[in-house]
């Protein structure tokens, strides 16, 4: 299989049809490779903004882009028609799932279809190099960060251009490459399921009679020997995670337990963490406590 690394700038604009704002497509930069990551062409182009018919001062010191580079440029259909025969049937990628959320957003306001033309296998990089060296899944490693942890001189390239950072994308991936590891993240986006799956907007829970947290999603088990701790007082919400004390009858331990809550489209994401109980804090009691199903 081929490969298109794609990466787009866009700039914030105000749609009167919409009556709000919107991310409007303006440059998109791409490099396509053979299955050995052997680079083949590349592939840039200004897009004619239909809707901001001016550039924000945030993106033009960004990208150093004026509206006149972009006045002559095509529109946003021609450039999208332009770049499916450019890119054929290969798996596209993107640094992160934004350029494809903001694609989805491009689509349905300029052609009247969410779906995007050129889509039909997709991988997100972001989300493979993250794997790959095993990065704090509760961040978001960025393009920056990667090339650093991977030893890339970021010199050469223009940050915020799209060719630019399409390149560097591919230059990560090049230091993590492995097909059978990337096969896996190559994921089917000619389905309604990819676009349900890509406009679902995770959610953190904060409330606990929640109809999908389960009493045993409140459970702690004592991290010296194992059996199930009472807990000891109420839960308090802090930081969209809820924490409470808890007591080990067996043992006698005591620690603080901690749960996140998060709905992805997968369903409910139950995250915990015992911490350590403050001594000046294990007799105190919580002033208030959050409704709570008993456990």
């Amino acid at each position: 299989m081929g490969f298109v690394i794609l990466d787009l700038e866009w700039n914030g604009a105000y749609s009167k049809r919409l009556k709000g704002f919107m991310n409007e497509i303006i440059e998109y930069g791409a490099v396509k490779t053979d299955e050995q990551l052997h680079v083949l062409d590349t592939f840039e182009m200004l897009v004619c903004p239909q809707v901001g018919k001016r550039i924000s001062g945030k993106i033009r010191s960004l990208t150093s882009l004026t509206d006149e580079d972009l006045a002559d440029g095509p529109q946003f259909p021609q450039v999208v028609s332009r770049f499916r025969r450019w890119a054929g049937d290969a798996v596209v990628m993107t640094w992160g799932t934004s350029d494809i959320l903001t694609l989805i957003e491009n689509c349905r306001y300029f052609c009247g279809d969410r779906r995007i033309p050129f889509l039909s296998r997709y991988v997100d990089l972001q989300a493979y190099c993250e794997s790959c060296l095993s990065y704090d899944c509760s961040k978001q490693m960025g393009l920056s960060t990667a090339a650093q942890l991977l030893e890339i001189d970021e010199s050469e390239f223009d940050h915020h251009r799209a060719l630019d950072d399409s390149l560097l994308s591919m230059r990560c991936l090049q230091k993590l490459y492995n097909l059978e590891k990337l096969r896996p993240f190559v994921q089917n986006a000619r389905t309604e399921e990819f676009y349900n799956r890509m406009e679902f907007r995770t959610v953190t829970v904060c409330d606990l009679n929640h109809p999908l947290i389960k009493p045993s999603d409140l459970a702690f088990y004592c991290n010296l020997c194992g059996r199930r701790a009472r807990r000891a007082g109420k839960w308090q919400l802090r930081n969209k995670s809820f924490r409470a004390p808890f007591t080990c009858r067996h043992c006698g331990n005591s620690f603080c337990g901690r749960v996140q809550f998060k709905l992805k489209y997968e369903g409910m994401v139950v995250k915990k963490k015992i911490l350590p109980l403050p001594e000046k804090k294990a007799e105190e009691q919580p002033k208030s406590e959050a409704p709570v199903k008993d456990e």
